[in-house]
């Protein structure tokens, strides 16, 4: 055993001994002190915790095994102290006394009441953890926080499993494994992580080709434990991973595997050229370059030819890039191809070129002359110093832009002389013309010459492009104006370069219609006025009909703490209810809450509480399957403003009142406080004066003839991230001259002067006034007393009046007045 080996190593012994004496092996001193998890022999020497009374001697003098636990009394604890000792193999408890096994001396758990066998114990290592390292509790390891609650046991005392919340807990994969098949098509499997819940999780396949830093994604958009990879280059070893989303949480892996895909069909070979040799008749030599992508080991190469008039064509193989076809007819005219040969197949084919068998006839190659060139042409001449007449030219253009392809653009003239201009080329790119000449002999073998044109090449576009629903890829970039774009996609990554279906816009965004359930690869670059470079390919997984988006995604009310949002249902009309589940990512915590709703409807509406007012947040929602989502941002209501905001001028300095903001925001805590700012218009700036949890704030050194502009509002968060709304107070009342103190006390002054002499006046009309009206009060009643007293009646008891009393008349119309007496009241009639 292993465990054993090691064992033995951490003992040192002489061996063998020399043959004139019988020695054993022994043992060198031990350490005086061992490891943590570690017993200490009594020869000194250290082994595991967990070997001891484990029924092998791993001490040299046994002292491991000795007063173990018996099988019939395993579970107990501890032994009572015999005559208050305990022998050499046990640890004494003082409180109280009893006898332990020595194995459990420095255990980590506390055996002794007292905790005395913990007492004193050997320090554990100084090991430290980076901060994307979790440190198993035994401080014996650090393992990565992806193995963290990942399902499997990474630290000896199992501490990484333990304590695993959902937040905690990581889905790993397990078991991948990939295949190949002839076609190029590359099978992912694995098995689905413990505990992982698979109506609310999908896998997403990351890959990278080896030596590359940035991981591309290809989103299943299921659950399936299984995938085929359609989009990887031939014969290129890559790097891949699959991952588990769960709703918005991507459980990261950094456990890969390493596949090489399988060869694929090479390109064409370059530059055929055909010659015939002096010394023999009907031979034809051929020679050509190998194609720029072979895609894999070209095992030979295939050459076909033809006689003129004839549909038939001959072939023999070639071992490198070299042939000779003999036993041909002379004074005859016959056709060339050649092509390369891997495990996958034969590749595309050359160009074909044809020559005549004539013997000791030699077509030389044409002269090409540069006439003049710039940032997007160039112009050149063609000519023939040969009497052989010329039927026309062939002139191929190559260029590349990135190591997938060698571009081409061919061209076929008649005549014998040929001048041309050739526009919509790229700025700063290196061409390569190869032409050939068609004689009635044959072709003529190539001529080559090279150009860089003038200028800046222009940056390759940035592409973005992801499915919008089963048939549609939603494409867009950046990149210049004013130009024709090209968007080119195909379902594998030779059809990409070789035979990508395309088309064309202005603009910088366009919808593609494509097949449904497929893998497509997608590139765009300008194609008018010039062949720019192509953006990197973006890989995109059609989305089944299951995983479709929720429609019309959109806010209806948002509010300091709630918001409201609807959508509508992926498709028309659902038939059963469906489960959405809706992610609420807070942009400014950094936090996710995740939601679940059930609907049939057509139309679903969801009301989103315990929100933060003035905060900002990033909505998914999506099918509870993992379905493509459809997001809005949305930042809700900040608080208000504090109500009723004054100032009030003290000697020396002005205070800021308020009402307090929790009168009127239920959400709103004292404890938060506020924050004071202010703006000196005369200085123009803005200055932060501080915060207070009061509903007031002193503001001292105000200058004189400057005006201010106070502001209040709940203490801003995170960075002033999330802010209260302000309340907003002009002060200008500090005049120019003498400082803010004088004024004041000088205002002070002026206002007592005036307003003392007002109110005594006032106090003193008001005095006279009430003594006026009681003097005339008290004389009015004395003169109706005495009056009132002449008319009184004895026999009749009463007072009788009449308006003629005055003037002896008897007027029976006038009124008359009785009463002043005990009894009867006084009435006018």
């Amino acid at each position: 055993m292993i465990s054993r080996l090691a064992a033995a190593q951490s003992c040192a012994c002489h061996w063998p001994p020399s043959a004139d004496s019988h020695i054993l092996p022994f043992s060198t001193p031990g350490p005086s002190t061992c490891l943590p998890n570690y017993y200490r022999c009594s020869s000194g020497t250290c082994v595991m915790d967990t070997w001891v009374c484990d029924g092998y001697r791993d001490c040299a003098d046994g002292s491991d095994e000795e007063a173990c636990p018996s099988l019939a009394n395993v579970t107990a604890a501890s032994t009572p102290t015999q005559l208050g000792r305990c022998d050499r193999f046990e640890f004494e408890c003082h409180q109280p006394k009893k006898c332990i096994p020595n194995w459990k001396r420095c255990d980590g758990h506390q055996d002794c009441q007292d905790g005395r066998d913990e007492a004193n114990c050997p320090t554990h290592s100084t090991l430290t953890c980076m901060s994307r390292e979790f440190q198993c509790e035994d401080g014996e390891a650090c393992i990565v926080l992806s193995e963290r609650c990942d399902g499997f046991l990474d630290c000896s005392d199992e501490s990484d499993e333990k304590a695993c919340s959902d937040e905690l807990t990581v889905y790993k994969v397990q078991n991948l494994q990939w295949t190949a098949d002839f076609s190029g098509d590359v099978t992912l499997t694995w098995m689905r992580p413990k505990k992982m819940p698979s109506a609310s999780c999908v896998y997403n396949v990351y890959y990278r080709v080896v030596g590359e830093s940035i991981w591309k994604t290809l989103e299943t958009h299921s659950n399936k434990t299984n995938t085929v990879l359609k989009v990887l280059k031939p014969d290129t070893t890559y790097q891949v991973k699959v991952q588990v989303q769960c709703l918005s949480k991507a459980h990261n892996t950094n456990d890969f595997v390493t596949l090489r895909t399988p060869e694929g069909l090479p390109d064409a070979p370059r530059n055929l050229q055909l010659s015939l040799p002096r010394e023999a008749e009907g031979v034809i030599v051929g020679h050509w370059a190998p194609p720029i992508h072979t895609h894999g080991l070209i095992r030979e190469y295939i050459v076909e030819y033809s006689r003129s008039g004839s549909k038939m064509w001959a072939s023999q193989r070639a071992a490198s890039n070299f042939t000779e076809i003999k036993n041909l007819l002379v004074n005859t005219l016959y056709t060339v191809r050649v092509a390369a040969v891997t495990s996958r197949g034969i590749g595309n084919w050359s160009d074909s070129k044809s020559i005549t068998t004539i013997k000791g006839k030699v077509i030389p190659p044409p002269d090409i002359h540069i006439d003049s060139y710039g940032e997007n042409y160039l112009s050149f001449t063609l000519t023939m110093e040969s009497d052989i007449k010329v039927n026309g030219y062939v002139v191929n253009l190559f260029w590349a832009f990135d190591t997938h392809k060698q571009e081409r653009r061919t061209l076929n003239f008649r005549g014998s002389i040929l001048s041309h201009k050739v526009g919509n080329l790229t700025a700063h790119t290196s061409y390569e013309i190869s032409a050939w000449a068609k004689t009635d002999l044959g072709d003529s073998p190539l001529a080559f010459e090279h150009v860089m044109t003038r200028g800046v090449r222009p940056p390759a576009p940035s592409l973005k492009a992801k499915a919008i629903n089963q048939t549609a890829v939603e494409c867009t970039w950046t990149g210049p104006r004013n130009v024709v774009y090209g968007i080119f996609y195909a379902t594998s990554f030779l059809d990409l370069y070789r035979n990508p279906k395309s088309l064309t816009t202005s603009l910088h965004n366009k919808t593609v219609i494509v097949s449904k359930d497929e893998q497509y690869l997608f590139l765009v670059r300008v194609v008018v006025p010039y062949q720019g470079p192509s953006s990197d390919y973006v890989v995109v997984k059609m989305i089944p009909d299951s995983r479709l988006p929720p429609r019309h995604l959109h806010v209806v009310h948002t509010g300091k703490t709630s918001v409201v949002i609807k959508w509508e249902s992926p498709y028309d009309s659902p038939d059963q209810d469906l489960l959405y589940a809706i992610a609420v990512k807070d942009l400014i915590r950094k936090t996710d809450r995740s939601y679940k709703v059930k609907s049939r409807n057509s139309t679903v509406e969801y009301t989103l509480n315990k929100l933060e007012p003035g905060g900002k947040y990033h909505i998914i929602v999506q099918l509870g399957n993992m379905s493509k989502d459809s997001s809005i941002k949305i930042t809700t209501v900040s608080l208000s403003a504090p109500d009723a905001l004054k100032i009030i001028t003290e000697n020396d300095h002005v205070l800021l009142f308020w009402k307090s903001l929790a009168l009127k925001e239920k959400h709103f805590n004292e404890s938060r406080g506020y924050e004071i700012h202010m703006f000196d218009s005369a200085m123009n700036i803005t200055a932060y004066l501080g915060n207070t949890t009061d509903n007031f704030f002193k503001i001292s050194n105000l200058k004189m003839g400057h005006n201010y502009t106070f502001t209040v509002q709940a203490r801003c968060l995170f960075g002033s991230q999330i802010c209260g709304e302000p309340a907003i107070l002009l002060y200008d009342e500090l005049g120019s001259g003498a400082d803010a103190s004088a004024t004041q006390a000088a205002r002070s002054t002026d206002v007592a002067a005036v307003v003392v002499p007002i109110l005594f006046l006032i106090l003193l009309s008001l005095g006279v006034g009430f003594a006026i009206l009681y003097t005339k009060h008290r004389r009015l009643q004395s003169s109706f007393t005495a009056f009132a007293n002449s008319h009184y009646s004895s026999r009749l008891g009463s007072a009788i009046f009449s308006s003629g009393d005055d003037l002896g008349e008897d007027d029976e119309d006038a009124p008359m007045i009785t009463g002043f007496s005990d009894d009867v009241p006084m009435v006018i009639a």
